[in-house]
């Protein structure tokens, strides 16, 4: 009788022990691991789009580019811009669809297996439409600046 209640006393903690770290998620953030990602710049910034550079260290990445937001904090569940695919871990992403004279918040970002790794943030602004942009122009009937006399 001893010997049934141990027993059964033994499977009750395993079952519990196994059951309880199974169901614990385990997070890895960039402070743990051997991959460093950074957004360097945002170059070509128009009215609708713009593009973004960025340098990985480390590895195994597969997948990398950029995630873009209009409130701070931007993150691969919402829009992102994948980088093409190429030997080494820099790249730049084209943001695309985006709305004229807004500002956005951009960080890269790399995939390695299910882990998600984020560079820093940066913002940028977008350029006013092209109509909004241009320089007023003068009415025809108003007179001309004077040359200067020699």
């Amino acid at each position: 009788m001893k010997t049934l209640n141990l027993t059964f006393t033994l499977i009750i903690i395993l079952t519990f022990s196994f059951t309880s770290n199974a169901s614990t998620p385990k997070t890895l953030n960039s402070s743990q691991s051997n991959i460093k990602v950074t957004t360097v710049r945002v170059t070509d910034i128009k009215a609708t789009q713009a593009k973004c550079s960025f340098t990985i260290q480390g590895s195994p990445i597969n997948e990398k580019g950029v995630c873009y937001s209009d409130v701070p904090s931007p993150t691969i569940s919402g829009k992102k811009s994948m980088a093409p695919g190429n030997p080494t871990n820099t790249g730049t992403s084209i943001l695309s669809g985006l709305k004229a004279n807004t500002t956005y918040y951009v960080r890269a970002y790399a995939k390695s297996g299910s882990e998600v790794f984020y560079g820093n943030e940066m913002s940028f602004k977008t350029l006013s439409t092209e109509g909004e942009s241009k320089p007023a122009t003068a009415p025809k009937n108003e007179p001309k600046p004077e040359t200067p006399k020699k």
